[in-house]
């Protein structure tokens, strides 16, 4: 049997990009890929991802430079959006991430890095589909993009009120706190760490036994 490699759209046709626009409407909210800040919906990465590989275009990290100083960690990533069909260059990201970030104080190295890369990946599609995000009744900036916008925001009530809509209610707290405990291996404190990132970078508490967790399981191999 002949394996469909012709993605479901195609970007330069408007009536199938219309068809794509109403289908990221349906995902989106359903599967909760979109972040309420202040009010408006900003579209995490994944939304992205889904929104470019309908299309058949894939990202490619192509680059990281860690640009750390002795009193910071910061990396940047670099993103090549390409056809998957053709290799043909879309778009380019390239973002930035610090653990001088408000938001992002107590992360460990790994999680910037991270960051960066997710960030990167973000940017380049957003270079290539934000009217396609506008189109589906969404802000054409990727959630992650927002947490600079997070740090300048003065606190105020109404601001509060929208992290806690963040916060995945269905995640057992405290079952999270017993896991990363008892975790006696990194491999299994970075899976924890990627399978519940948006909840534990929300939580400064959570946040802080990462570290601390990590720094115990480094120690042991020393």
């Amino acid at each position: 049997m002949e394996l469909q490699t012709k993605p479901k759209f195609d970007i330069v046709n408007a009536e199938s990009m219309l068809d794509l626009s109403k289908d990221l409407s349906r995902l989106i909210k359903e599967k909760g890929l979109s972040s309420n800040i202040q009010g408006k919906q900003f579209v995490n990465v994944e939304g992205w991802q889904f929104a470019g590989a309908s299309l058949g275009l894939m990202p490619i990290i192509t680059e990281t430079t860690d640009m750390s100083k002795e009193d910071e960690i910061r990396y940047q990533a670099k993103c090549e959006v390409r056809n998957i069909t053709t290799g043909q260059l879309m778009a380019v990201g390239i973002a930035l991430c610090s653990n001088k970030e408000k938001t992002k104080r107590y992360f460990d190295e790994y999680a910037i890095l991270s960051m960066a890369q997710t960030r990167a990946i973000g940017k380049a599609y957003r270079n290539l589909l934000a009217w396609l995000m506008k189109a589906a009744g969404f802000e054409a900036t990727p959630a992650e993009e927002m947490d600079f916008a997070k740090d300048d925001t003065p606190k105020k009530p109404h601001v509060v009120e929208v992290v806690a809509e963040e916060i995945p209610i269905e995640i057992d707290r405290t079952k999270l706190i017993k896991d990363i405990t008892a975790v006696t291996r990194m491999k299994d404190l970075t899976e924890i760490f990627f399978a519940h990132k948006e909840y534990i970078e929300s939580d400064e508490a959570l946040m802080m036994l990462m570290k601390s967790k990590k720094d115990s399981l480094t120690s042991k191999k020393k």
